[in-house]
Formats: C-alpha cells, structure tokens, sequence
C-alpha cells in the first residue's frame, strides 16, 4: 500500500499545472502566472460586469419574445458577422464525397430540420432589421442600423467575458448561417462506412496522422473529448481534401471544441481555415508565402535597427513569424494572451490581428534581442519572451493601438505587390527547376533584390551559387586571383591603363569573394541553427521515449498493483473460508455443547421431580405416622384402660364366686397385655435414636409398612 501512495504521489508530482481555462502551464513560467493569477481574476470579473450591462442594455433594442435577455443580442451580432460569410465561395470546389458530390452553397439549403430557436432567431433577426433589406449590400448602411458596434469593438478588445466565449465567437464566425443541415452526419457516416471498406491511401494516412496527434493535442486537458475531435478533423479532411489534415488543424479544433458543441465547431473550423486563412495549409502554402514577405516588408518599416540585426545575425524574419503565423500564436504565448487575440481575430474576420500581434512582439522585445550576438541565442531569447507575456491586456492594447496604420486595405495592397513572385516561385518549383537551398526561397530573394539589399556588385555572381554547392567556382575566383597577384609581381610596370583595368578586376573579384565568404558564414550559421533544432528534436525524441518509459513503467505499476490487489482478494477469500469453518465448528460445538445443557437439564429435573414425589412420599409417610401416633396413644390409653379392666377382673377372678369356664379368657388377654407392653417400651426407646431416626428419614416408606404391619398385627391379636 505504502508502494502505491508512493507511485500516486509521483504521478501527481508528474502532472503540470493548469490554468483556470484547463491548460498546462509550462515548469519555467509558473511562478509568473502565480504573479498574475489575481490580476486575471479582477480582470475576468470586470469583464463579466462590463458583457452584462451591455447584453441588458441592448436587449431592450432587440426584444422578442421566448427570447432570454442576451440571446437577441447575439442575434443582432450574428446577423451583422453574417454579411461577411462569403455566399458561394467559401463552399465552391470542396469535393466532399470520393463520388463527386460537394457541400451546397448556403443560400441554397433546405430550410427544413431546423429547430425551433432556430426558427425564432430568424424571426428575431426579421423583426429587428425590417425595413433595411435594400441596405445589406452595402457595408456603410450595415454598420448605420448596428450603431453600438464601436462599443461592442471596445468590449471584444477589453476580452469577451469566459461564460460568453463560446456563444460570442459563434455569432462573430456566423455559424448558423454557414451551417447545412444533415451535412456533419453524411460526412461522418461516409468517414464510418470508408472504415470498413478499402479507403483510398490519402484518406488513411490522414486517417494515421490524425490518430497520432489526438494525444498531442492539449495532453490531460480534463475538458476535451478526444472522440469528437476525431470525428471533426477527419469530417473537415473529407469536406476539403485539397487541405486535407495538417498539425495546426488540431490545436484549432480541440480549442473550438472547448467552448462550443461539435457540430458548431466543425463549421467554426470551416470558417477558419477555409475563409479567414485561405490557401494558407494548402500544398503551395501561397497566402502563407505571401503573408511572410509582407511581414517583412513591414518590420523592415517599422524597425529598420533591429531587422538589419537580425540580418547581421543571419536571421530571417520568416523564421520568426512561421510559428506565429501558422498556429495562430497556439502554443507560442500564454492562453490568457490567446484567447484575447482569437477574441479579436474572429471578431475582425480577417488576418490584420494576426499581424498587430505579431509587431507587437517584436515592439515589446525587439530591444531586448538587439542586444543578442548569435543567431540561435536570438530566436530562443524571442521564444522564451513571447511564451511568458503574460500581461494580456498590454498586448492586444499594443497591438490594437500602436499599429492602427495597418489596416486590411494595406495588407491587401501588399499581399497584391509580393503574389506575384510567390507565384513565379511555385511554377519554377512546380517545372522541376533549380531550387535553392536557401529556406528564403526564390520570392524572398527576389523581394530582397528589388529592395537593393546587399553590396554585391552587378558583375559579382549571386549568392545562391555558393549555397547550391559551387565551390569549384569559388577555387577558380581564388586562383584567378592568385594569378593576378603574381603577373602584378612578375611582370614589370607597364602602362597605365592595363594597371587600373587589372586594379578594376580585381576589385570586382575581392567584392565577389567577400561576398561568397559572407553567404559561407551565413551557410554556416543557417547549418548550425538547424543543428541546434536537430538537437532540440532529438531531446524532444528521448523525452518522448523517457516519457513512453515512464508510461510503461505506470502500466506495469497498474498490472503489479492488479496482481496485488488480486492476490489480496484471494487471501481475503482464503481467510472468509477458514474463518467460514472455524464458525461451522464453533457452532457444532455449541450445538453438543447445547445438547449435553439440556440433558443435564432434563435429568436435574427429573431429579428435582424425583426429590419432589420423595418429599411428597415423606410428607405422606409422616403424617401417617402422625396419625400411627395418635393411634399408639389411643391403643395406650386403651391398653391402660384393658390393663386396669383386667386387673380388676383378676382381682375379681380370684375371688371364689367367680365360675372356672372363663379361665381361657384371661391367658388370651394377658398375651395382647404382654404385646402391647413389649410395643411402648420399644416404642419409648427408639425416640431418642437419632441414627434410627435418620434412617427412617430415609426410608419412610419401609418404616411405614413396618409400622402399619405392625399396627394390623397388633389390632389382629
């Protein structure tokens, strides 16, 4: 027992803290939170006072009936979110169906299934704005009849209120009016009926991959079911098989997951992925592509200083925002910051947080990596920054103030001025075209030359040459050089013009050697970073098999303690069944011993019943001889009374008158005399007898019969 304490107590010790969202906090930031943890209380409450008088407020302005207090308030949000939900594009050229069929459009659902609040939102949403269907095409005189969206902008920047997160992000993505009746279950019972049957390779390595990251997916989250968010990433993946299943695609459903139910979330997901970041996890990655050269060009305006670092450490700014850009900031800051930042994301429905967030970071930190020396010592003091901002409301007030120039409109802009070399890039990657091996790629080194960047000559070759492995060529500069310097020594002066011409030339050969060096030293730099990530992989790669082992060593610890509880039980069971026969014999004895107690007490009453008819007898006997008694004295008064007739008549006897015929009669009468005399006088002695007495006692009944034999004779006589 005290085994399996210990063992619990390691698995408690094991497992992270959470946030009050349910996420694991990392070990270096704990003490940070703690800071913290009060500060996100009164801001959570603040928050929720601030949601609530808005709702109450505003929902006298969208009154109906069978509606609660918030809900129509929602409803108005969710009906102005819904002019951004594109009608028939979002859905157009989405195979869902190996068949051929495909998602319809929206406008083109059938009405019937729905339930009846949906039926009571839409004539909500009637009734509220009637009177201006002729203006809903224009954005103008959308935001005219929503006059408290400024206000609800101020609020969703504020955070929206924890209990309200999902019903708000819900109106913002304008789920219900993206949302197809009956579509979710075709696209699961499709998933259900490809299990069973010969499914195409792509569908079962997504099918594969999908499997592996469910435990990667916010691991030991007590909120997350991880069912349904199999059954939504494999949906989306055949809802949209030109995207298919990429990583970020699980952290974005298992958080949607959490604040919204599972068929909302898929079409939340749909929104995401399909609208607000189109072609951005696609095969060519276009918007992705283009999104990182305009976050470049923007840093480069914005913090010139620092950018020119960054270049002298040979850092590329699409190394910074990759992560950022790609999940989202999922994993990269803390949660109280991500929500804050989806809260606006979604609100805004289009990508301009994601790059206020972005240069808000770097506004914040940028000093502090000025000061860095190496490249790598860069993007892990950057890491390490942006995972502890902590202070939520400082970053989204520094992203949302501090960079109101861009705006969607300049984003647009310069998305359009860098698509077109991105493009170029894909169709030479596409025609099986040299590639460069630097991770920029061909639109970034395009975007660099048109900026001038460099002081490569325009004799000089390019810089790729030396990163796609040409080294012969910088052996042949080397010793064209060495040629120089010795025909400069051999020959004499000549003239000079063919001085200043070999000056010239070599001029141009140092410019292109130093510059070669240059992009070696980068090389080189670019090989150790990516060292350091193998490094960090296969620390990523040990702990993961340590944490398998530990994993395994648990099972085992569950299978011993089994076998030990198993063993306790049978022990247990043993130790029922001889405690089971000692009772059997405790009680058997009892029974004899029960048995022999009630013939002892039936013999002690038969005894009893016994001395009782004794006694009984003894009685009787004595008061029998009570009786004998009286008797003897009446036979004494009357022997007395004989003795003294018979002296009278021997007296009378021996007179001479009296006749000789009675003389029989006195030897008769002198014989009982006699009798009787013998009787008193052993009468007389056996009172004061006390042995004679006892055995008398004793024997009653004898001494009975010998009296009364004895009385028979003596009357007989």
């Amino acid at each position: 027992m005290m085994h399996s304490n210990s063992n619990s107590n390691l698995l408690q010790s094991l497992e992270p803290m959470r946030d009050a969202y349910g996420f694991a906090i990392r070990p270096q930031h704990i003490q940070t939170y703690r800071q913290y943890l009060n500060i996100y209380k009164e801001e959570e409450e603040e928050r929720s006072e601030k949601w609530k008088i808005f709702l109450e407020h505003h929902a006298k302005t969208c009154k109906a009936e069978g509606w609660s207090k918030s809900r129509p308030v929602l409803c108005c949000i969710e009906n102005m979110m819904n002019s951004r939900v594109k009608k028939g594009n979002n859905m157009k050229n989405k195979n869902v169906i190996e068949s051929g069929d495909h998602l319809p459009l929206v406008k083109d659902a059938s009405p019937e299934g729905e339930s009846k609040d949906e039926f009571e939102e839409k004539v909500c949403v009637d009734e509220i704005f009637d009177g201006e269907e002729s203006n809903t095409g224009n954005k103008d005189s959308q935001e005219s009849f929503f006059p408290w969206k400024e206000e609800l902008e101020s609020l969703v920047h504020g955070g929206v209120s924890k209990d309200l997160r999902g019903e708000v992000w819900q109106a913002f993505i304008g789920v219900k009016a993206r949302r197809v009746e009956r579509y979710y279950d075709e696209l699961l019972a499709q998933e259900n009926d490809d299990q069973h049957s010969n499914s195409s390779d792509v569908f079962r390595k997504w099918r594969k991959q999908v499997e592996k990251d469910l435990m990667r997916t916010f691991p030991g989250h007590p909120s997350l079911n991880r069912d349904s968010l199999r059954r939504l990433l494999l949906a989306y993946a055949r809802h949209n098989p030109s995207v298919g299943y990429c990583q970020p695609m699980n952290f974005f459903a298992g958080l949607l997951l959490l604040v919204m139910p599972e068929e909302n979330a898929f079409w939340a997901l749909v929104t995401i992925i399909d609208d607000y970041f189109d072609c951005y996890h696609t095969e060519g990655m276009i918007e992705y592509q283009v999104d990182q050269l305009v976050f470049d060009e923007l840093m480069r305006e914005r913090f010139p200083k620092l950018v020119n670092h960054l270049d002298y450490l040979g850092v590329q700014v699409p190394w910074i925002c990759a992560p950022w850009f790609l999940s989202i900031f999922i994993n990269t800051l803390p949660w109280e910051s991500v929500l804050r930042i989806w809260d606006v994301l979604l609100f805004e429905g289009n990508r301009v947080m994601l790059f206020r967030t972005a240069l808000a970071l770097m506004e914040l930190y940028g000093p502090t990596l000025i000061t860095t020396k190496d490249a790598g010592d860069a993007i892990t003091l950057l890491q390490s920054l942006a995972g502890s901002t902590f202070d939520s409301s400082q970053l989204v007030l520094t992203a949302c103030m501090g960079f109101l120039a861009v705006t969607d409109a300049k984003l647009q802009e310069l998305r359009d001025k860098h698509r077109s070399s991105v493009l170029l890039d894909v169709e030479e990657r596409a025609k099986g075209g040299r590639v460069p091996k630097d991770s920029k790629g061909l639109a970034y080194t395009r975007y660099c030359a048109k900026n001038n960047r460099g002081s490569l000559p325009e004799e000089a070759k390019p810089v790729e040459d030396l990163a796609n492995g040409d080294e012969f060529k910088l052996e042949s500069h080397s010793s064209n050089l060495d040629q120089l310097l010795f025909r400069l020594n051999a020959d004499s002066v000549g003239s000079l013009p063919d001085i200043q011409e070999q000056v010239d030339w070599m001029k141009v050969e140092l410019c292109r050697l130093l510059e070669e060096k240059r992009a070696a030293v980068l090389q080189a730099e670019e090989l150790e970073t990516t060292l350091v990530e193998l490094v960090k992989e296969d620390n990523r790669r040990l702990l993961s098999a340590k944490i398998e082992q530990l994993e395994l060593e648990v099972v085992d610890l569950h299978q011993a303690l089994a076998d030990k509880k198993e063993q306790e039980a049978a022990m247990l069971n043993d130790f029922k069944v001889l405690c089971l026969q000692v009772l059997e014999r405790m009680e058997q004895e009892q029974r004899i011993t029960e048995d022999a107690r009630r013939n002892v007490e039936k013999d002690a009453a038969a005894q009893r019943f016994a001395v009782t008819m004794l006694q009984e007898k003894y009685e009787k006997a004595m008061d029998s001889i009570a009786r004998m008694e009286k008797r003897v004295v009446m036979a004494e008064s009357m022997l007395e009374a004989t003795l003294k007739y018979e002296s009278g008549q021997a007296e009378a006897l021996s007179s001479p008158r009296t006749p000789h015929a009675t003389l029989d009669s006195p030897r008769r009468k002198a014989g009982l005399l006699s009798f009787g005399l013998g009787w008193r006088d052993k009468n007389k002695q056996a009172k004061p007898d006390s042995e004679e007495s006892t055995d008398r006692k004793s024997n009653p009944s004898t001494t009975l019969e010998e009296t009364n034999s004895v009385n028979e004779q003596a009357l007989l006589n």
